[in-house]
């Protein structure tokens, strides 16, 4: 009986010729060699990886993984190959800095089954667990495509370990995300989602494209995202708590690319009028920067300087200075789906006495 592989071990010193030179598309089967040499690329990506792409070094592991265990019972079958490939293709997209998908596909071998383990998993990428448990999440993904290969090829018995697997993984990336308020797994509902025989047709040959990545209803469920960031007096630079909302507004931007964002700029009433728009713009770039770090295509996002426009107030002059010092992220999308634009507060960079100032 096949056994599943919990962990990634990445096998090999670090090569430095693979890594010079990048990852090569490779001739079936590949060599131990070529194995270890994409282990190590993926490694050092990893390593040097945003924290989204990080999550995306997890899965080409993973995916690794995959291969490497197709290899040990003799020979590199179909689900092997493909596994190899997708494992090739993460490499090259993280060296190469190209925007890869969040979706993990659905080998043409395998099918969908425990629709409340993706349905859970989709769920958790909106609510930051590409940052919070990126490890777990590609473990996940890969490991219930890879249960359920199994499944087609030989059998429940053989499936179900992998699939306990996941589950754990599924259990441990909950875990994770249940530190951010809201971030409980949510209600098993399977008569929102796609019936299995919409999603794999006969099965054991992939998934119907049209209901993949898995959503339950997402137009009625909506999508909730805090769409501000603060800055410090007569500073453009983003703190560590506004890289982190960044970082969830990020998760969730990357999963429909028909949205495009708008940054809006602001200051507080000092200085001049061409100060305060230079100094908006300055904010606006920022946040542009850190976008475009991440994988967002400049061609999504547009920008405009506001300045000292549509101060923010507050009882404590201090404090409606901090709220209106911001770059605001204004959404339009051609996507099918409610967004709910939530304010937040927690990066506030107040100027004095930050520990006692209280919000209203």
């Amino acid at each position: 009986m096949k056994t599943a592989l919990l962990c990634l071990a990445v096998l090999g010193s670090s090569l430095s010729a693979a890594l010079a030179g990048g990852v090569q598309n490779s001739s079936y089967p590949p060599a131990a060699a070529q194995i270890d040499d994409l282990a190590a690329v993926l490694e050092q990506q990893r390593q040097a990886a945003s924290r989204q792409n990080r999550y995306q070094a997890y899965k080409g592991q993973m995916w690794l993984s995959y291969a490497r265990h197709e290899m040990s019972e003799g020979s590199l079958s179909s689900a092997g190959q493909e596994a190899w490939q997708q494992a090739q293709g993460i490499a090259q997209g993280l060296q190469q800095r190209q925007p890869l998908p969040l979706a993990t596909p659905v080998l043409s071998v395998s099918q969908v089954m425990r629709r409340d383990l993706w349905q859970q998993i989709e769920y958790f990428k909106q609510q930051g667990a590409l940052e919070r448990a990126p490890e777990q999440l590609a473990q996940a993904e890969v490991m219930l495509v890879w249960a359920a290969a199994e499944y087609c090829e030989l059998g429940w018995r053989h499936a179900r370990e992998h699939f306990q697997a996941a589950e754990r993984a599924v259990y441990q990336v909950a875990q994770a995300s249940a530190t951010q308020a809201g971030a409980a797994a949510p209600a098993w509902h399977p008569e929102q989602l796609p019936a299995l025989q919409q999603l794999n047709g006969q099965g054991c040959a992939g998934v119907n494209p049209e209901f993949w990545p898995l959503t339950a209803d997402p137009a009625a469920a909506g999508v909730r995202l805090k769409n501000v960031v603060h800055f410090a007096f007569d500073r453009a630079d983003l703190s560590r708590e506004s890289q982190k909302v960044l970082d969830q507004f990020i998760a969730v931007f990357a999963q429909y690319p028909k949205m495009q964002v708008t940054l809006l700029g602001y200051t507080d009433k000092r200085a001049t009028q061409k100060y305060n728009l230079e100094l908006a713009q300055r904010r606006i770039q920022s946040v542009q920067d850190y976008l475009a770090a991440q994988g967002i295509a400049a061609q999504r996002i547009q920008s405009e300087a506001k300045g000292a426009a549509d101060l923010q107030t507050d009882a404590d002059f201090r404090l409606a200075s901090a709220k209106s010092r911001r770059v605001v992220l204004q959404l339009s999308s051609g996507e099918q789906i409610q967004v709910i634009l939530e304010p937040q507060w927690q990066d506030l960079q107040i100027e004095s006495d930050q520990q006692k100032a209280k919000v209203n």
